[in-house]
């Protein structure tokens, strides 16, 4: 059964993230930032992202939480154009199984079923129109997702790609990074942006901080 989307929560997840991308030091930070935000508002068992990887030229596993040792889907696993990953990431649309057994499309998506998923939402992760991976959340009940949750997927991942555009390195000829190179001058200064942000960020907290201080001794002092 899916579980409805109330706006006050669904508005106060996406700027938990927004917070997380600016405040979280790494992409693995944020990454499990975002799993725990979702969880308090969409349940879930699993949740991963994938990077397209020019060395492969597929998506790759980049992170995962939920799944056991024993998960076929660990980080490192190559997703091709013939996967529910590279369909996401090439159509740039999102993908919602409600009852995964039945719709299944793609010979990848069986070892999920043999694991005991049963729905789960899959959307593209976009920056500057060009699609840099896929972001994917995934239930062991049936009818969990739906067009709805898949819109606010896309919200998360809109918010999550923005890390990854300040955190991944994007010199354009460095051989790791050539899927930025379309819009790499155009993401050095969202880059850019966001990094100062950031610092901007944290110099206020600590202005903050000192100030709190500062009245406190005051206080103390009268």
């Amino acid at each position: 059964m899916t579980t409805p989307l109330k706006t006050a929560a669904r508005y106060s997840t996406i700027r938990e993230i927004n917070r997380a991308v600016v405040t979280e030091p790494s992409l693995g930070e944020i990454f499990q930032s975002t799993c725990g935000a979702v969880k308090k508002v969409i349940p879930y068992d699993r949740m991963a992202f994938s990077l397209y990887s020019p060395e492969h030229g597929a998506l790759k596993l980049t992170a995962a939480y939920g799944q056991g040792v024993d998960s076929f889907y660990q980080a490192g696993l190559i997703l091709d154009e013939a996967s529910h990953h590279g369909w996401v990431f090439h159509h740039q649309k999102p993908i919602v199984r409600q009852d995964l057994p039945r719709e299944f499309e793609f010979s990848i998506e069986q070892p999920n079923v043999k694991e005991g998923i049963r729905s789960y939402c899959a959307v593209p992760l976009i920056t500057r129109g060009k699609s840099v991976g896929v972001f994917i959340v995934l239930s062991a009940q049936r009818n969990s997702y739906s067009d709805a949750h898949a819109g606010f997927f896309q919200e998360v991942s809109d918010q999550f790609v923005s890390a990854i555009v300040a955190l991944m390195p994007i010199c354009p000829h460095h051989p790791s990074t050539k899927w930025f190179v379309p819009g790499a001058l155009r993401l050095q200064e969202d880059r850019r942006q966001l990094l100062s942000t950031k610092r901007a960020y944290r110099i206020g907290a600590s202005r903050a901080a000192g100030e709190e201080k500062s009245n406190r001794v005051a206080l103390e002092r009268t």
